[in-house]
């Protein structure tokens, strides 16, 4: 009986020393773990993971806890009510525009920041009190690409764009901005789902250069069929589309995307975290670490004050290279010119 009581109270203390105490603030992460889209949750794991590693001797002790959304609103929407009901987290963390609106009215409804890192370029469309969205500006895309285009003397270019987000309609405001500056261009768009694109090709035969805009697998594809019709890597440009596993397709491909961060930041996701494929990861780190500046500045307990600081705060320079706060809460940062060579990804300065 003396032993079963020692052991019983042995257990009962490891359990008390498992729970998070009063001091612990957590973070939730609704993210697609599983499926095509995991490779942006590796991403953005490692710029959260990143940011939480860089803040020593904080007040607070901050702890992540990820949920799979698979992408998927449905899905994300009860991770999010998961996280807020049982995990008690002060704020979520997640991927897409789509995604973080869908669980926006969950994040309201605690009074928890809403986090979201995306690729699709800002909205227009008020973000609300609790959520804060970070992606490259279009302004900055566009004007990357277009110095891409007129530094390699292109004359003509097909664009090839998702019908998802703003990938579509922002590669029909790109191709007006071409057509001005003398540069012609054509948009063909497809549907999530479609794997033939042997008809959009031959619509857009004889261009300069093509131009993919959208998400795996679907980009994969679409880089695969131009390869077979006899396009070469050189010929083509990416607008935030190297976010696949297969980084093999993107060799010599330029690419239009997010800022990766610094070279010193770079190599050490690429050490750390075994990560080359960096989409993201700077922008998750950049709205972490404000958030922890936010935290560790005015305390978890009053977050109107908290979402004070950060509308305060979100204009500055970032790891993103500069970040800035437009009225609607969307956090823009800066897009960049790369290329792969050996798999690995290269700034071309402009």
């Amino acid at each position: 009986m003396k032993k079963l009581l020692i052991s019983l109270c042995a257990v009962l203390a490891l359990v008390a020393c498992e729970k998070d105490d009063a001091n612990t603030i957590k973070i939730g992460a609704v993210l697609p773990l599983t499926g095509s889209n995991a490779p942006f949750a590796e991403a953005i794991k490692a710029g959260m993971t990143a940011a939480i590693a860089d803040k020593t001797n904080t007040k607070y002790k901050y702890k992540i806890v990820f949920e799979d959304g698979q992408a998927q609103a449905a899905k994300s929407v009860s991770a999010a009510q998961k996280l807020v009901a049982a995990d008690k987290v002060k704020a979520m963390f997640s991927h897409t525009t789509a995604i973080g609106r869908a669980i926006a009215p969950v994040a309201e409804s605690a009074n928890v920041l809403n986090l979201n890192a995306t690729l699709e370029r800002e909205t227009t469309e008020q973000m609300g009190k609790t959520s804060f969205f970070q992606g490259p500006s279009v302004e900055s895309y566009h004007a990357t690409f277009m110095h891409a285009m007129k530094a390699n003397k292109v004359k003509s270019v097909g664009i090839i764009a998702q019908n998802v987000g703003v990938s579509c309609p922002g590669a029909k405001v790109l191709a007006g901005k071409l057509n001005v500056a003398g540069i012609k261009a054509t948009v063909e768009c497809f549907n999530p789902g479609e794997r033939d694109f042997k008809a959009i090709i031959n619509k857009l035969n004889k261009v300069d250069a093509y131009m993919v805009s959208g998400f795996p697998p679907e980009s994969d594809i679409v880089l695969r069929a131009l390869y077979t019709s006899g396009v070469k890597a050189e010929k083509i440009y990416g607008q935030g589309i190297d976010s696949g596993t297969e980084l093999a397709l993107y060799e010599n491909v330029n690419c239009v995307t997010p800022t990766f961060g610094t070279p010193e930041f770079i190599a050490r996701i690429n050490k750390d975290y075994a990560l080359s494929n960096m989409n993201l990861t700077s922008a998750a780190y950049d709205l972490v670490s404000l958030t922890i500046d936010a935290f560790e500045t005015v305390g978890p307990d009053n977050m109107d004050v908290v979402y004070e600081y950060i509308k305060t705060h979100a204009t500055r320079d970032c790891m993103s290279g500069t970040c800035k706060l437009l009225p609607n809460g969307f956090i823009v940062n800066e897009a960049e010119w790369r290329t792969y060579k050996d798999g690995k990804p290269v700034k071309i300065e402009k």
